[in-house]
């Protein structure tokens, strides 16, 4: 009888369903007329800032419909082929603003107006911890801004310094996006836009620096294309740490990953791994590497793991047998992944001028502890250029030891705060991996620990806690990572 009941109650809801999809197909419809009559006439006045409001009402709209949206476009804003930047500013009245500013201001509104069932979870999501410290962090470099005023820096400055850590907000719109366990969706869209920044390293270093195949700023083209000494093109773009982080989770795919799809997993991983190479970036290689060994600590699995050690012990071994002769110091990749053999090279080389760095910044950060310096005043390390021949010394705006530079321009507790970020990453992602034994997903839990003691590792001699490029794509896996812990306390 209640068989009988509920079928003959199907058609009415069906039909209130289909009512109220045309509902909100008849209210897009005539959304979108009002936004475009809106923008026309403000364009036939020549008020074209105005004429943007509708197209960011419309982008709210988009991005509150389609919550996978918003850290797409903040991501892709960021890291792909075009530099941040590289881009006009917005103005709002004296204020500029990137249009990835601007992105990530209109994904976090658009939180406001998701679906009913995505907001609940998005605001069960945000009274966990991992939120909640992501909370503490931004609130303390916010801080940071009062702190370099009181050391004297001004506002515009310590405000200026500040600002692109607030990317570091993206975090939720991640969380948003990741809700509904729709992670394979964000995978693959993510991935093709790793696949086409590799396909774009690959064309640059064919055609050479004079044809620029990425569009990048000029205060960034230094440091993004480069020639080494042998005269290979050192192809760093924007998206770098987004395919270095997919990478983490190919290589994890692969040896942890269930039998279908491996082959795909694979060949990921070898395009990703191919972009990491041709930056000639040895951080990257080493962090994967401490990755891969954390990860295979935690994973059940670990027969596939030391294959691949084997398999990599042998190539490594043939390398060095080769460095005896001319053959690697031929070979500009070659040459610069045996380098890391060579540690009294790098500390007169590379780590030199990091050390020269660190030990500034420890000087500031003896004299302030606590609050650290702020956004704003100078840290005493410099930076010597060339102009017209002639060396111009200027202060450095960076550092790359993060650690020491968050702890100096966001004082002691939003170092313990970002350090408290990385480790609940770490932790869920182990615990996922270890619980979800035998699943097909389990290999996602592998995958954050890959990706976050990657990054955290490189962190210690790279800039990757501070720029958008990086940030993004880091909370991206911490936002996942939390994901994995809600849904391991569900029953």
């Amino acid at each position: 009888m209640l068989g009988m009941i509920d079928s003959g109650l199907s058609g009415p809801r069906v039909g209130a369903a289909r009512i109220r999809e045309m509902q909100w197909s008849l209210a897009w419809l005539a959304a979108t007329i009002t936004a475009a009559a809106a923008a026309g006439a403000t364009v036939g006045r020549g008020e074209f800032k105005f004429a943007a409001l509708p197209v960011v009402g419309l982008a709210a709209a988009a991005f509150a419909r389609v919550p996978a949206a918003g850290y797409i476009a903040i991501l892709w804003s960021v890291g792909t082929a075009v530099d941040m930047l590289a881009l006009p500013e917005v103005g709002v009245s004296s204020l500029q603003f990137v249009p990835a500013e601007v992105l990530l201001w209109i994904a976090l509104g658009s939180l406001l107006f998701l679906r009913g069932d995505v907001r609940r979870a998005l605001s069960s999501l945000a009274m966990r911890r991992e939120s909640v410290v992501v909370a503490i962090f931004l609130a303390a470099v916010v801080g940071g801004v009062a702190v370099g005023v009181e050391n004297g820096a001004s506002f515009h400055e310590a405000t200026f310094g500040m600002r692109y850590m607030l990317f570091y907000a993206a975090f939720w719109p991640a969380l948003a996006a990741l809700t509904k366990g729709r992670w394979r969706t964000l995978f693959t869209v993510v991935s093709a836009g790793v696949v086409v920044v590799v396909i774009l390293q690959v064309l640059q270093v064919m055609v050479g620096p004079t044809r620029r195949l990425f569009l990048i700023a000029s205060s960034d083209l230094a440091s993004s294309l480069t020639s080494d000494t042998a005269g290979f093109l050192r192809v760093r773009p924007p998206g770098l740490t987004t395919v270095y982080i997919v990478a983490g989770f190919a290589l994890a795919r692969a040896l942890w990953g269930p039998p279908r799809g491996r082959l795909l997993g694979w060949g990921m991983a070898a395009v990703a791994l191919t972009g990491v190479i041709l930056s000639l970036n040895r951080n990257m290689l080493l962090g994967l590497a401490l990755g891969l060994c954390a990860a295979a600590l935690i994973a059940p699995q670990k027969h596939r793991f030391v294959v691949m050690v084997a398999t990599l012990g042998l190539v490594l071994s043939g390398l060095a047998l080769l460095a005896q002769g001319a053959a690697v110091e031929s070979n500009p990749i070659a040459s610069r992944i045996a380098s890391l053999t060579n540690y009294s090279g790098l500390k007169t080389q590379t780590l030199n001028d990091r050390f020269y760095e660190n030990h500034l910044a420890l000087q500031r950060i003896q004299e302030h502890p606590i609050g650290g310096l702020g956004w704003g005043p100078d840290y005493g390390a410099t930076l010597v250029t060339s102009d017209d021949g002639f060396p111009v010394s200027q202060p450095r705006s960076f550092m790359h030891q993060q650690y020491l530079w968050i702890w100096m321009r966001a004082g002691i507790i939003g170092l313990l705060a970002l350090i408290t970020m990385l480790a609940l990453g770490i932790w869920n992602g182990a615990r996922w991996c270890r619980v979800r034994h035998g699943k097909d997903d389990a290999w996602l839990g592998a995958g954050v620990v890959v990706a976050l003691v990657a990054m955290a590792a490189s962190s210690n001699v790279a800039i990757y806690l501070t720029p958008p490029d990086s940030t993004v794509p880091l909370v991206g896996v911490l936002a996942l990572a939390a994901v994995m812990r809600r849904d391991l306390a569900r029953p």
